[in-house]
Parts: C-alpha cells; structure tokens; sequence
C-alpha cells in the first residue's frame, strides 16, 4: 500500500518488545485482576509477482511519486525478504 500511495500510507515493521516496563505492567495488570492479552491486527496481501506496483491515481501526481518507481510485485517481494534476512543476505530498498 505504501508504494500504491506514494509514501502517503507508511509501511512499517512490527517487533514486539519486554522492556522493564512491559514487566512492570504485567504484575499491575496481575494484581487488578485484569486480563494479560492484547491485540495486533496486520493487513497481509498476495499480489500477482507480474503485476506492477506504482503509485496509482492522485498519489502519481504527488512530489514523493519519484521515490517510488514502477517495480513488478515479484522483484519487490523478493527485495523485502532480502532486508529482513529471509534470503540469507541484507538487501535494499
């Protein structure tokens, strides 16, 4: 979606971390009484590897359009697992 929007809608990475904090919360939450769970909702989405991802409508017009070129879905995929290690060697994008 960030291509899509030129930027306009962030793509972002999702880490969950326990800091002395989240501790610290956990033993509140435990003493209330209260429930120790939350929820995260992720939007996944499977593209045709061909089909090409570029800014669409408004978002081609827009100043940030440049910093995201045309790129076939397959060719993206495979340079996002790259930066995240899942081909075995750090990529950019």
């Amino acid at each position: 979606i960030e291509w899509l929007t030129a930027g306009d809608c962030i793509a972002g990475m999702h880490e969950v971390v326990v800091t002395n904090r989240t501790v610290d919360a956990i033993k509140l939450a435990t003493e209330q009484h209260r429930l120790l769970w939350r929820v995260s909702s992720t939007l996944f989405a499977h593209i045709a590897s061909d089909a090409v991802l570029k800014p669409l409508g408004r978002f081609a017009e827009s100043s940030l359009a440049s910093k995201y070129p045309a790129i076939y879905a397959g060719e993206f995929v495979e340079q996002e697992l790259a930066v995240i290690n899942l081909k075995g060697n750090k990529g950019e994008l």
